[in-house]
Protein backbone atom coordinates (compact mmCIF):
# COMPACT_ATOMS: atom_id res chain seq x y z
CA UNK A 1 0.00 0.00 0.00
CA UNK A 2 2.96 2.47 -0.21
CA UNK A 3 3.30 2.35 -4.19
CA UNK A 4 1.58 5.01 -5.55
CA UNK A 5 1.81 3.53 -9.58
CA UNK A 6 0.38 0.23 -8.11
CA UNK A 7 -2.68 2.21 -6.24
CA UNK A 8 -3.47 4.55 -9.24
CA UNK A 9 -3.90 1.02 -11.30
CA UNK A 10 -6.63 -0.02 -9.19
CA UNK A 11 -7.97 3.57 -7.73
CA UNK A 12 -8.36 4.78 -11.55
CA UNK A 13 -10.68 7.66 -10.26
CA UNK A 14 -8.18 8.15 -7.21
CA UNK A 15 -10.70 8.54 -4.76
CA UNK A 16 -7.81 7.95 -2.30
CA UNK A 17 -6.82 11.72 -3.03
CA UNK A 18 -10.96 12.54 -2.51
CA UNK A 19 -11.06 11.12 0.75
CA UNK A 20 -7.89 12.30 2.33
CA UNK A 21 -9.25 16.38 1.45
CA UNK A 22 -11.95 16.27 3.73
CA UNK A 23 -10.79 19.06 5.87
CA UNK A 24 -10.79 21.67 3.16
CA UNK A 25 -14.21 19.93 1.42
CA UNK A 26 -15.74 21.10 4.91
CA UNK A 27 -14.73 24.50 4.50
CA UNK A 28 -15.59 24.59 1.26
CA UNK A 29 -19.23 23.52 1.66
CA UNK A 30 -19.67 25.99 4.94
CA UNK A 31 -18.12 28.75 3.10
CA UNK A 32 -20.87 28.15 0.15
CA UNK A 33 -23.28 27.78 2.50
CA UNK A 34 -22.22 30.90 4.04
CA UNK A 35 -23.33 32.80 1.08
CA UNK A 36 -26.85 31.65 1.43
CA UNK A 37 -29.05 34.05 3.09
CA UNK A 38 -32.29 32.37 4.54
CA UNK A 39 -34.14 35.43 5.10
CA UNK A 40 -37.67 34.41 4.14
CA UNK A 41 -38.00 31.26 6.17
CA UNK A 42 -39.63 31.61 9.46
CA UNK A 43 -41.90 29.86 12.19
CA UNK A 44 -40.57 26.77 11.75
CA UNK A 45 -41.96 23.73 13.67
CA UNK A 46 -40.08 20.85 12.43
CA UNK A 47 -37.16 19.98 10.30
CA UNK A 48 -37.28 17.28 7.86
CA UNK A 49 -34.09 16.11 5.47
CA UNK A 50 -34.55 13.91 2.56
CA UNK A 51 -31.62 12.24 1.36
CA UNK A 52 -30.46 8.59 0.26
CA UNK A 53 -26.86 6.63 0.08
CA UNK A 54 -24.18 9.04 0.40
CA UNK A 55 -26.46 11.83 0.01
CA UNK A 56 -28.75 11.01 3.31
CA UNK A 57 -25.89 10.17 5.79
CA UNK A 58 -25.59 13.88 5.97
CA UNK A 59 -29.04 14.01 7.47
CA UNK A 60 -28.23 11.02 9.66
CA UNK A 61 -24.86 13.01 11.12
CA UNK A 62 -27.21 16.32 11.21
CA UNK A 63 -30.26 14.64 13.18
CA UNK A 64 -27.36 13.12 16.27
CA UNK A 65 -25.02 16.03 16.10
CA UNK A 66 -27.93 18.57 16.62
CA UNK A 67 -31.02 16.63 18.33
CA UNK A 68 -29.69 18.05 21.85
CA UNK A 69 -29.76 21.68 20.82
CA UNK A 70 -32.76 22.11 18.17
CA UNK A 71 -35.73 23.02 19.95
CA UNK A 72 -38.29 21.49 17.28
CA UNK A 73 -38.08 17.63 15.65
CA UNK A 74 -35.62 17.30 13.41
CA UNK A 75 -36.67 13.66 11.53
CA UNK A 76 -34.83 11.90 8.12
CA UNK A 77 -36.49 10.64 5.33
CA UNK A 78 -35.33 7.85 3.36
CA UNK A 79 -37.76 7.27 1.36
CA UNK A 80 -40.54 7.77 -0.95
CA UNK A 81 -43.14 9.04 1.55
CA UNK A 82 -43.19 11.99 4.08
CA UNK A 83 -45.00 12.01 7.08
CA UNK A 84 -48.20 13.45 7.80
CA UNK A 85 -47.30 15.93 9.66
CA UNK A 86 -45.22 17.83 7.19
CA UNK A 87 -46.86 21.11 6.58
CA UNK A 88 -46.32 24.69 6.22
CA UNK A 89 -44.33 25.15 9.41
CA UNK A 90 -41.53 22.64 8.18
CA UNK A 91 -38.37 23.22 6.97
CA UNK A 92 -37.58 20.69 4.60
CA UNK A 93 -33.56 20.21 2.86
CA UNK A 94 -33.77 18.29 -0.26
CA UNK A 95 -30.31 16.71 -0.30
CA UNK A 96 -29.52 14.84 -3.44
CA UNK A 97 -25.90 15.23 -4.90
CA UNK A 98 -26.91 14.20 -8.18
CA UNK A 99 -30.38 15.64 -7.86
CA UNK A 100 -31.79 12.75 -9.48
CA UNK A 101 -32.31 10.55 -6.63
CA UNK A 102 -35.76 9.32 -7.05
CA UNK A 103 -36.80 8.59 -3.35
CA UNK A 104 -35.34 12.44 -2.96
CA UNK A 105 -37.69 13.81 -5.72
CA UNK A 106 -41.08 11.91 -4.79
CA UNK A 107 -40.62 13.23 -1.49
CA UNK A 108 -39.63 16.80 -2.83
CA UNK A 109 -42.92 16.83 -4.78
CA UNK A 110 -45.13 16.11 -1.92
CA UNK A 111 -43.20 18.60 0.10
CA UNK A 112 -43.96 21.28 -2.53
CA UNK A 113 -47.48 20.40 -2.93
CA UNK A 114 -47.64 20.63 1.34
CA UNK A 115 -46.63 24.38 1.39
CA UNK A 116 -43.52 23.17 3.41
CA UNK A 117 -40.06 25.76 2.93
CA UNK A 118 -37.70 24.00 1.19
CA UNK A 119 -34.32 24.61 0.63
CA UNK A 120 -32.42 22.33 -2.49
CA UNK A 121 -28.54 20.74 -1.92
CA UNK A 122 -27.50 19.24 -5.15
CA UNK A 123 -24.85 19.22 -8.10
CA UNK A 124 -27.59 19.72 -10.39
CA UNK A 125 -30.08 17.39 -11.80
CA UNK A 126 -33.90 17.02 -11.95
CA UNK A 127 -33.44 18.50 -8.28
CA UNK A 128 -31.95 21.27 -9.18
CA UNK A 129 -34.28 22.32 -12.55
CA UNK A 130 -37.74 21.43 -10.18
CA UNK A 131 -36.83 23.71 -7.26
CA UNK A 132 -35.60 26.65 -9.12
CA UNK A 133 -38.65 26.53 -11.41
CA UNK A 134 -40.53 26.67 -8.24
CA UNK A 135 -38.73 29.73 -6.85
CA UNK A 136 -36.90 27.00 -4.06
CA UNK A 137 -33.77 28.09 -2.93
CA UNK A 138 -30.73 26.12 -4.41
CA UNK A 139 -27.62 25.24 -2.80
CA UNK A 140 -25.24 24.56 -5.58
CA UNK A 141 -22.33 22.18 -5.20
CA UNK A 142 -19.57 20.94 -7.11
CA UNK A 143 -20.57 18.16 -9.62
CA UNK A 144 -17.88 15.15 -10.38
CA UNK A 145 -17.74 13.45 -6.85
CA UNK A 146 -19.17 10.57 -5.80
CA UNK A 147 -22.02 11.59 -3.35
CA UNK A 148 -20.53 9.09 -0.32
CA UNK A 149 -16.97 11.46 -1.52
CA UNK A 150 -18.66 14.85 -0.90
CA UNK A 151 -20.01 14.75 2.71
CA UNK A 152 -18.44 17.93 3.59
CA UNK A 153 -20.59 19.72 0.80
CA UNK A 154 -24.08 17.52 1.56
CA UNK A 155 -23.30 18.30 5.63
CA UNK A 156 -22.17 21.53 5.78
CA UNK A 157 -24.81 23.64 4.28
CA UNK A 158 -27.36 22.21 6.61
CA UNK A 159 -25.50 22.97 10.29
CA UNK A 160 -24.42 26.23 8.65
CA UNK A 161 -28.16 27.35 7.92
CA UNK A 162 -29.56 25.77 11.08
CA UNK A 163 -27.05 28.37 12.59
CA UNK A 164 -27.85 30.84 10.11
CA UNK A 165 -31.39 30.84 11.26
CA UNK A 166 -30.55 30.78 14.99
CA UNK A 167 -32.07 27.21 15.81
CA UNK A 168 -28.53 26.51 16.80
CA UNK A 169 -25.87 27.92 18.76
CA UNK A 170 -23.05 29.39 16.25
CA UNK A 171 -20.92 26.65 15.32
CA UNK A 172 -18.21 28.70 13.49
CA UNK A 173 -16.02 27.79 16.39
CA UNK A 174 -16.99 24.06 15.61
CA UNK A 175 -16.16 24.18 12.00
CA UNK A 176 -13.05 25.69 12.42
CA UNK A 177 -11.99 23.00 15.00
CA UNK A 178 -12.95 20.17 13.22
CA UNK A 179 -11.21 21.44 9.70
CA UNK A 180 -8.13 21.97 11.50
CA UNK A 181 -8.24 18.31 13.21
CA UNK A 182 -8.88 17.15 10.25
CA UNK A 183 -6.42 18.89 8.37
CA UNK A 184 -3.76 17.59 11.21
CA UNK A 185 -4.99 14.18 10.17
CA UNK A 186 -4.25 14.53 6.44
CA UNK A 187 -1.11 14.98 7.22
CA UNK A 188 -0.71 12.50 9.88
CA UNK A 189 -2.01 9.60 7.83
CA UNK A 190 -0.84 11.05 4.74
CA UNK A 191 -0.18 8.09 1.38
CA UNK A 192 3.19 9.11 1.85
CA UNK A 193 3.56 8.05 5.64
CA UNK A 194 4.01 4.37 5.74
CA UNK A 195 1.93 1.34 7.23
CA UNK A 196 3.77 1.59 10.94
CA UNK A 197 2.81 5.31 11.05
CA UNK A 198 -0.22 5.03 9.52
CA UNK A 199 -3.83 3.66 11.10
CA UNK A 200 -5.72 3.69 8.16
CA UNK A 201 -3.51 1.60 6.30
CA UNK A 202 -3.37 -0.64 9.17
CA UNK A 203 -6.37 -1.54 9.70
CA UNK A 204 -7.16 -2.15 6.57
CA UNK A 205 -4.89 -4.61 6.50
CA UNK A 206 -6.27 -6.12 9.82
CA UNK A 207 -9.41 -6.08 8.40
CA UNK A 208 -8.63 -7.79 4.93
CA UNK A 209 -10.10 -11.12 4.64
CA UNK A 210 -12.25 -10.32 7.58
CA UNK A 211 -15.75 -8.90 7.79
CA UNK A 212 -16.29 -5.44 9.94
CA UNK A 213 -18.77 -4.74 12.82
CA UNK A 214 -18.97 -1.26 13.58
CA UNK A 215 -20.06 -0.49 17.39
CA UNK A 216 -21.01 3.55 18.26
CA UNK A 217 -22.30 5.07 20.90
CA UNK A 218 -25.52 6.96 21.37
CA UNK A 219 -24.91 10.17 19.76
CA UNK A 220 -22.61 11.63 16.99
CA UNK A 221 -20.74 8.23 17.50
CA UNK A 222 -23.94 6.60 16.16
CA UNK A 223 -23.88 8.00 13.38
CA UNK A 224 -20.14 7.77 12.40
CA UNK A 225 -20.81 3.88 13.18
CA UNK A 226 -23.49 4.12 10.10
CA UNK A 227 -20.67 5.61 8.02
CA UNK A 228 -17.95 3.29 8.48
CA UNK A 229 -20.55 0.41 7.30
CA UNK A 230 -21.49 2.07 3.78
CA UNK A 231 -18.17 2.91 3.47
CA UNK A 232 -17.02 -0.57 3.36
CA UNK A 233 -20.30 -1.47 1.91
CA UNK A 234 -19.35 0.95 -1.09
CA UNK A 235 -15.69 1.31 -1.19
CA UNK A 236 -13.93 -1.71 -0.53
CA UNK A 237 -17.22 -3.85 -1.70
CA UNK A 238 -17.73 -6.44 1.52
CA UNK A 239 -20.56 -7.22 3.89
CA UNK A 240 -20.12 -4.78 7.01
CA UNK A 241 -22.43 -4.45 9.88
CA UNK A 242 -22.79 -1.91 13.20
CA UNK A 243 -24.82 -1.13 15.95
CA UNK A 244 -24.75 1.31 19.14
CA UNK A 245 -24.51 1.19 22.72
CA UNK A 246 -27.12 0.83 24.69
CA UNK A 247 -29.46 -0.76 22.30
CA UNK A 248 -26.62 -3.61 21.52
CA UNK A 249 -26.86 -5.11 24.62
CA UNK A 250 -30.44 -5.49 25.14
CA UNK A 251 -30.36 -8.18 22.07
CA UNK A 252 -26.74 -8.22 19.90
CA UNK A 253 -24.68 -9.14 22.72
CA UNK A 254 -26.36 -12.36 22.61
CA UNK A 255 -26.05 -12.72 19.41
CA UNK A 256 -22.22 -13.52 20.01
CA UNK A 257 -23.36 -16.57 22.05
CA UNK A 258 -22.97 -19.67 19.29
CA UNK A 259 -21.82 -20.33 16.18
CA UNK A 260 -17.88 -19.62 17.05
CA UNK A 261 -16.38 -21.10 13.85
CA UNK A 262 -18.10 -18.40 11.32
CA UNK A 263 -18.05 -15.41 14.05
CA UNK A 264 -14.24 -15.63 14.06
CA UNK A 265 -14.24 -14.13 10.67
CA UNK A 266 -15.68 -10.75 12.08
CA UNK A 267 -13.51 -7.89 13.32
CA UNK A 268 -15.00 -5.41 15.62
CA UNK A 269 -14.13 -1.70 15.52
CA UNK A 270 -15.09 0.04 18.37
CA UNK A 271 -15.68 3.90 18.33
CA UNK A 272 -14.91 5.88 21.32
CA UNK A 273 -15.05 9.33 22.88
CA UNK A 274 -13.84 10.86 25.80
CA UNK A 275 -17.20 12.22 26.04
CA UNK A 276 -19.23 8.81 26.34
CA UNK A 277 -21.79 8.65 29.57
CA UNK A 278 -20.28 7.15 32.16
CA UNK A 279 -22.66 4.40 31.85
CA UNK A 280 -22.05 3.57 28.41
CA UNK A 281 -18.31 3.62 29.38
CA UNK A 282 -18.97 0.63 32.17
CA UNK A 283 -21.15 -1.11 29.28
CA UNK A 284 -18.63 -0.96 27.07
CA UNK A 285 -15.55 -1.96 29.62
CA UNK A 286 -18.05 -5.13 30.48
CA UNK A 287 -19.18 -6.06 27.08
CA UNK A 288 -16.48 -6.08 24.86
CA UNK A 289 -14.35 -9.22 27.42
CA UNK A 290 -17.75 -10.74 27.07
CA UNK A 291 -17.63 -11.27 23.59
CA UNK A 292 -14.12 -10.36 22.05
CA UNK A 293 -13.11 -14.55 22.54
CA UNK A 294 -15.89 -15.27 19.57
CA UNK A 295 -14.31 -12.72 17.16
CA UNK A 296 -11.32 -12.50 14.96
CA UNK A 297 -10.38 -8.87 17.49
CA UNK A 298 -11.24 -5.69 18.19
CA UNK A 299 -9.92 -2.28 17.81
CA UNK A 300 -10.85 0.86 19.68
CA UNK A 301 -10.92 4.06 17.75
CA UNK A 302 -10.73 7.14 19.53
CA UNK A 303 -12.38 10.52 18.18
CA UNK A 304 -10.28 13.70 18.32
CA UNK A 305 -10.98 17.26 19.39
CA UNK A 306 -13.87 18.63 21.57
CA UNK A 307 -16.67 19.47 19.82
CA UNK A 308 -18.81 17.33 18.84
CA UNK A 309 -18.39 18.07 15.06
CA UNK A 310 -14.57 17.23 15.04
CA UNK A 311 -15.11 13.94 17.31
CA UNK A 312 -17.93 12.87 14.42
CA UNK A 313 -15.66 14.04 11.53
CA UNK A 314 -12.41 12.75 12.99
CA UNK A 315 -14.03 9.25 13.27
CA UNK A 316 -15.59 9.33 10.00
CA UNK A 317 -12.23 10.64 8.09
CA UNK A 318 -10.55 6.98 9.54
CA UNK A 319 -13.31 5.00 8.96
CA UNK A 320 -13.06 6.47 4.56
CA UNK A 321 -9.71 5.96 4.34
CA UNK A 322 -9.69 2.17 6.02
CA UNK A 323 -12.30 1.41 3.08
CA UNK A 324 -10.43 2.69 0.45
CA UNK A 325 -6.93 1.15 1.55
CA UNK A 326 -9.49 -2.11 2.35
CA UNK A 327 -10.96 -2.05 -1.19
CA UNK A 328 -6.81 -1.46 -2.66
CA UNK A 329 -5.97 -4.86 -0.52
CA UNK A 330 -9.30 -6.23 -2.48
CA UNK A 331 -7.86 -5.50 -5.26
CA UNK A 332 -10.98 -3.75 -6.53
CA UNK A 333 -11.70 0.09 -7.70
CA UNK A 334 -13.50 1.94 -4.71
CA UNK A 335 -15.33 4.39 -6.87
CA UNK A 336 -17.71 1.97 -9.53
CA UNK A 337 -20.74 0.93 -7.65
CA UNK A 338 -21.90 -1.57 -10.49
CA UNK A 339 -24.96 -3.21 -8.73
CA UNK A 340 -26.96 0.21 -7.92
CA UNK A 341 -26.25 1.59 -10.86
CA UNK A 342 -27.75 -2.30 -12.43
CA UNK A 343 -30.82 -1.70 -9.89
CA UNK A 344 -31.93 1.83 -11.22
CA UNK A 345 -31.13 0.48 -14.74
CA UNK A 346 -33.69 -2.31 -14.10
CA UNK A 347 -35.79 0.26 -12.09
CA UNK A 348 -35.90 2.24 -14.75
Amino acid sequence: MNDRQAIEEIDTSDLLSVVEDLGAQCEDGAAVARAFIPDTITGIGNIVILGMGGSGISGDIARTLLASELSVPLDVVKGYSLPDYVGGDTLVFAVSYSGETEETLSCYKQAAKKGASIIAITSGGELRRMASDAGHPVIGIPGGLQPRAALGYLLMPVIVILSRLEMILDISSSIEEAVSVLKEMHREFSFENLEDANLPKRLARMLFGKIPVVYGSEGVLSAAALRWKCQFNENSKIPAFQNVFPELNHNEIVGWELMKDRTRSFHLIMLRSADEHDRIQKRIDITLPLIADHLDGVTEIWARGDSRLAQLLSTVYIGDLTSVYLAILNGVDPTPVDRIKLLKKKLS
